[in-house]
């Protein structure tokens, strides 16, 4: 059986991680981390303009790296050149599986920089649940200057077309190009509902062998031993706490009710207005579980 090599694009707060941990179970797999958010905002290529405060945070988190993965990649040369040719395309003898999780807006601007030979998948979520989980996250990482959530504006390497956009960019790039015919898409609520439908189309589409030991994983870091990531992204993650329900958890969760729109801050619902068209042409083109 020939290496199946695919990258799965995700929109902030999408699962995208658990999903990429259940993946860690395949047999003989390489699973690589958010490579291109490396070159986004760290190394020479990096667009992120960081506030004093979040830097003193970032230089204060430490990370158990030998629990997390087995190598991390010096920020100094991560950029996109990089990224692609010694990570992306390198050899990796022994492995069945080449699998990458990134994030859609960190390509869009160098998509000349797609890696060759790849399969490509994505994962959306509700905006919803999206945006009130970064606002979240920021107010954990002190990022919110004036209390108010502004990811659009593209500062700190942040999407600047609210990720949704960006997605749906890339996705029709994939197919205008020919790379990729007719890219998979998921929905995170999908996933969580009904994790062995999805996980069985997605295996179908990629040409992996479906196991059912791809619901169930070991709580903890420790899973994560097969990955390769940055050291910086790794900071990122876990000053704002961005992988916390992951870590503490064994299988796909059911998910939370969607929040209600009396409950949804102002400067949330404005980035919700902004990513339901893109949203919405995305999830009709999904994988369905009936």
């Amino acid at each position: 059986m020939s290496q199946v090599r695919i990258c799965l694009w995700a929109v902030p707060r999408s699962v995208s991680t658990t999903f990429a941990v259940s993946m860690s179970n395949l047999e003989d797999v390489q699973i690589i981390n958010q490579p291109y958010i490396s070159a986004l905002l760290v190394g020479p290529d990096n667009e992120r303009t960081i506030t004093s405060r979040v830097q003193r945070n970032l230089n204060e988190t430490t990370s158990d790296l030998a629990t997390y993965c087995e190598e991390t990649w010096d920020s100094e040369v991560c950029c996109y050149q990089y990224i692609k040719e010694n990570i992306l395309e390198a050899e990796y003898p022994g492995k069945k599986v080449v699998f990458v999780k990134d994030m859609s807006h960190a390509i869009i601007k160098q998509l000349d920089m797609l890696p060759k030979g790849y399969r490509h998948a994505f994962i959306i979520r509700r905006p919803e649940r999206v945006f009130s989980s970064i606002k979240d996250a920021h107010v954990k990482m002190n990022r919110l200057e004036d209390g108010r959530l502004n990811i659009g504006n593209g500062s700190d390497g942040f999407p600047n077309l609210y990720a949704f956009r960006e997605s749906l960019l890339l996705y029709d790039h994939l197919i205008k190009t020919g790379i990729e015919a007719k890219p998979f898409i998921m929905d995170a609520d999908d996933l969580l509902e009904n994790p062995e439908c999805i996980l069985r189309q997605f295996c179908q589409f990629a040409g992996i062998s479906y196991t059912d030991q791809l619901l169930k994983w070991e709580g903890g870091k420790q899973v994560r031993k097969c990955w390769k990531s940055s050291e910086e992204i790794i900071k990122w993650a876990d000053l704002g706490g961005w992988h916390k329900n992951t870590y503490s958890s064994t299988h796909f969760q059911k998910p939370a009710p969607v929040p209600l729109i009396s409950e949804i801050p102002e400067d949330v619902q404005e980035c919700i207005d902004f990513s339901l068209p893109f949203y919405r042409k995305m999830y009709e083109l999904r994988a369905k579980t009936n």
